[in-house]
């Protein structure tokens, strides 16, 4: 099953330094190359992503995340706690993942799909965290076992990942991050939201320090206020 997913995943096309972007907080996809900026070229397609918070929040905040990425869980670890008590929570911010899984990170693909298929039993979001909470176990569990652990149903979910549907949706995300340049995780998108179901705003690269977030995310909801 896993050979399957490896073997249908699709390139996502551009590199990106390694100099500098560890610096930031990314992980880069393969080897290095100097590489254009990240900017939307277009809007997001939110339609059908797994979503957390008020669906009319006012602020949208997107990332393009990678299971295996280690400053994907510094994410995880560091801010995602305070993004979802402090905006979250409060209906101020309606967060959205998309999957980014990068062809250096053997175990994110496989990944990526068990949690999109864990969202078929209405799951998402706790296996999202115990993806992350174990990454270490990835290589050596896998991720079958880990939602075993998560008391999940196993066989539906096994079934659900060899789809080929599910992975084109996961190849769907990184086509749209290679159109706008986004080859690295992770990579931030904060916006007004639109209800249209598309997102436009502001791309942060990296797991950046909280304060940096908030700033953006104040700012961002100061400027609605004053339209």
């Amino acid at each position: 099953m896993l050979g399957f997913l490896t073997g249908v995943a699709l390139g996502i096309g551009s590199t990106v330094v390694v100099q500098g972007v560890q610096e930031r907080g990314l992980t880069p996809p393969s080897k290095p190359q100097a590489r254009p900026s990240p900017a939307l070229t277009s809007p997001l397609l939110l339609k059908g992503e797994p979503a957390l918070g008020n669906a009319s929040a006012p602020l949208t905040f997107v990332e393009f995340s990678d299971f295996e990425c280690s400053y994907c869980r510094r994410f995880h670890e560091q801010v995602f706690p305070k993004l979802k008590s402090q905006y979250i929570d409060t209906g101020l911010v309606r967060f959205v993942h998309k999957d980014l899984p990068l062809p250096i990170h053997p175990q994110a693909l496989p990944a990526a799909a068990a949690a999109r298929c864990a969202g078929e039993q209405n799951r998402y979001w706790d296996m999202y965290s115990a993806l992350f909470n174990q990454q270490n176990c990835l290589s050596c569990k896998g991720v079958l076992t880990i939602a075993t652990e998560e008391q999940l149903d196993t066989p539906a979910l096994q079934s659900c990942m060899e789809r080929k549907a599910t992975v084109a949706v996961i190849n769907a995300n990184r086509s749209e991050a290679s159109l706008h340049n986004i080859n690295a995780t992770p990579t931030f998108v904060i916006g007004p939201t639109q209800s249209n179901g598309s997102l436009d705003g502001k791309i942060i690269e990296g797991a950046l320090p909280w304060s940096t977030f908030k700033s953006s995310i104040d700012a961002a909801l100061r400027d609605l206020s004053r339209n």
